[in-house]
């Protein structure tokens, strides 16, 4: 059986299509490719070694020009601050993990020291701009990251270093406060406690639990028949509890406090689960 004129014209027809749509892909992939020499821009607030990183993937070249380095611009909370000027690296360095993959790092401190735009207790919008330079080209990335929760933070920590045990059978209070703060508020705070190591015997008190202080103004009965905290006023952030210190009189093990030094290991939670910085504090019972 034969084939047509007509047949042939259609089968040419479809062929130009074809080649047609394969040449607008190509020049799609082209043009997205020049459109497009940095993508994936990246940003973390690392609270707990307070420190920013950032990071964008750069292609190696533009338009025909080499790429020569690749910056980001760091304006903080505000985009109309005065931006942070800092280079990127993808020699595996400053925060960079692998050399020569295309990914440019860096990792610095969130400190005056080092920036301008520090960050500091804040949560909201931060604003960065990416910028790769190939020759006289220069592509720019304005990116936006929404920080969120902000980790408590332990102020300060307000504790004897030396103890001296009663030489009977009593027992002494002795009132222990940590000093919280949280920038999203301190409602939002869990729990604030420390741990007790006991150095001589290297071994954690209290089966390794924490010693849980309280910010309720001892309005809270803790231990029968009215044993509170001894925190002062509710709800200013102090949090507080009195330890008892058993005396060398006590024959049952159950009240005996052992002597030794001792590391109070502080810490904060909030109620995202996400903990402050440890603060330590050495303390001496005799």
């Amino acid at each position: 059986m034969g084939i047509n004129k007509k047949q042939t014209l259609n089968a040419s027809k479809r062929y130009l299509m074809m080649l047609a749509l394969i040449y607008l892909s190509c020049s799609e992939l082209e043009d997205q490719e020049l459109e497009d020499p940095m993508v994936n821009p990246s940003f973390s607030f690392l609270q707990d070694v307070n420190k920013l990183y950032f990071s964008v993937n750069a292609e190696s070249s533009y338009k025909g020009e080499e790429l020569d380095s690749v910056l980001v611009f760091w304006h903080g909370i505000n985009r109309d601050e005065s931006p942070d000027k800092l280079n990127l690296n993808d020699g595996g360095v400053q925060g960079d993990i692998i050399m020569n993959d295309d990914i440019f790092t860096i990792k610095i401190l969130n400190d005056k020291d080092y920036l301008n735009n520090d960050l500091t207790d804040v949560t909201g919008l931060v604003f960065m701009d990416y910028s790769a330079v190939f020759g006289s080209e220069v592509f720019t990335l304005r990116d936006s990251v929404l920080i969120g929760n902000i980790i408590p933070r332990i102020e300060s920590v307000v504790a004897d270093t030396v103890i001296q045990r009663p030489s009977d059978a009593t027992v002494s209070l002795h009132l222990i406060k940590a000093e919280v703060f949280d920038a999203d508020g301190l409602e939002t705070i869990k729990w604030a406690g420390f741990t007790s190591f006991h150095v001589e015997g290297d071994s954690l008190m209290n089966n390794g639990n924490p010693i849980y202080l309280h910010d309720d103004g001892s309005e809270v009965i803790l231990y029968e028949p009215n044993i509170t905290s001894g925190d002062s006023i509710k709800g200013d952030g102090l949090f507080s509890f009195r330890i008892p210190v058993y005396g060398t009189g006590f024959e049952d093990p159950n009240f005996q406090t052992k002597a030794g030094t001792f590391k109070w290991r502080f810490l904060a939670q909030d109620k995202s689960n996400d903990y402050s910085n440890m603060v330590e504090h050495e303390i001496v019972i005799q």
